[in-house]
């Protein structure tokens, strides 16, 4: 009986823990779009990449969330070809739900108005820090990387240079593709670069040590020291 006890509490407890992470994982995919939307907004400049995908959806019929599935489903399978690895679950997830959520938050008919300048400072300042927070907290659910993050990846180890390298290097080509495309490069593209990083490590940092607190008070005792519990209470 101890035994059984203790073996359905820890499958309990895993699924609990799973399905934790998956709600991290999914708010924090949500409010990295909302963060990216409210820069687009702004019109001060959009995120590096959301430069692509705006001046995609400048040249085609798509819409600027579907400019996002496409070029991370493209990436992905990039990725898949060099490492040869059948990509996650939360990675396909990833890809789908931001350019959904960017467009369902870029038709809400509040953002289609006119703002003042200092309206839509806040909106770029607020989007920077929210497309970081998002960021850290779908990293740290660990149910799969991002398009832009898995490429980054397989591209260091394949061609034996730096994650940051790599990384700069796929940034500023995706600005400069955005921009010639007629992608929004402003002051808050700049700005991006410079503050999601940091924001992203921070609540990296913090989710990684909220999360770790929650599985760790979620390890069940030893079936004896359960069956001594009960004894002493009994």
């Amino acid at each position: 009986m101890g035994k059984l006890r203790f073996s359905d509490m820890k499958a309990r407890n895993r699924v609990y823990f799973s399905l934790l992470k998956w709600l991290v994982f999914l708010s924090g995919i949500f409010i990295l779009a909302l963060g990216a939307s409210l820069m687009i907004i702004s019109a001060l400049g959009a995120a590096t990449w959301d430069v692509l995908h705006i001046g995609m959806s400048y040249n085609t019929p798509w819409s600027i969330g579907l400019c996002v599935q496409i070029l991370g489903l493209f990436m992905v399978l990039f990725t898949y070809l060099i490492e040869k690895k059948r990509p996650r679950l939360g990675t396909f997830v990833n890809v789908i739900l931001v350019g959904f959520f960017i467009n369902l938050i870029l038709a809400i008919p509040f953002f289609n108005g006119v703002f003042p300048l200092w309206e839509r400072t806040t909106f770029l300042f607020l989007g920077v820090c929210l497309m970081g927070f998002g960021a850290g907290m779908y990293v740290a659910s660990t149910l799969g990387a991002g398009p832009r993050d898995g490429l980054t990846l397989a591209l260091a180890e394949k061609t034996g240079l730096s994650i940051r390298l790599v990384r700069s290097v796929l940034e500023l080509l995706a600005l400069t593709i955005g921009w010639l495309l007629g992608g929004p490069v402003a002051a808050g593209s700049f700005l991006s670069i410079i503050l999601i990083g940091p924001v992203l490590q921070a609540s990296l940092r913090f989710w990684r040590r909220r999360l770790s607190i929650v599985e760790q008070s979620l390890v069940p005792l030893h079936p004896q020291a359960t069956e001594r519990q009960e004894a002493s209470g009994s």
